[in-house]
C-alpha cells in the first residue's frame, strides 16, 4: 500500500466487494455521514442504509450499503455490510417493487416485533437503493 493512501476493504456475507488503495471514503453512519481521510483517528461505528463512496485518483465509485459496521485503524478502512451493490448494478424497477412489498407488509399490521423490524429493514434498504438510482 502506498503511504499516502487508505487501504479499503468492503465485505458482505456473500462476497468481498472491494479491496483497493483509495484517497477518501465517505460512509453513511448511524450517527451521520463520515468522511475518512488519511491518518483518520481509529474508530468503530455502525452503518445505516445509504450511499458509501470512495475516491481514487480523482474518480468516485459509489455503492449502496445496508446495515453493518466500519472500522478505521492505521489507514485501513474495513466495511462489513449486510448488503452492498454498485450503483450501476441496481435494478430500479426491482427496488420499487421491494419498497412496495415492504410498505404493504407494514401497512397490513399484525406483525410480530421481529417481523416488523425485518420489514422496516427491507423498506430502508429499498429507499436507499431508490434514492441514488434513476428509473431506466
Amino acid at each position: 500500500m502506498a503511504d499516502s493512501k487508505l487501504n479499503l476493504s468492503i465485505v458482505t456475507p456473500e462476497r468481498h466487494m472491494v479491496t483497493d488503495d483509495v484517497d477518501q471514503v465517505n460512509v453513511p453512519g448511524t450517527e451521520g455521514d463520515m468522511g475518512i481521510l488519511l491518518d483518520h483517528s481509529p474508530l468503530i461505528s455502525t452503518l445505516r442504509p445509504g450511499q458509501l463512496s470512495y475516491e481514487k485518483d480523482g474518480e468516485e465509485v459509489a455503492l449502496i450499503v445496508s446495515d453493518g459496521y466500519i472500522e478505521v485503524t492505521n489507514n485501513r478502512v474495513t466495511v462489513l455490510a449486510e448488503t452492498a451493490e454498485f450503483l450501476n448494478d441496481i435494478d430500479h424497477a426491482r427496488a420499487k417493487e421491494a419498497r412496495k412489498k415492504a410498505e404493504d407488509m407494514i401497512a397490513k399490521g399484525g406483525l410480530e416485533e421481529e417481523e416488523l423490524r425485518e420489514a422496516q429493514k427491507k423498506l430502508f434498504r429499498a429507499l436507499a437503493r431508490l434514492e441514488y438510482t434513476k428509473e431506466n
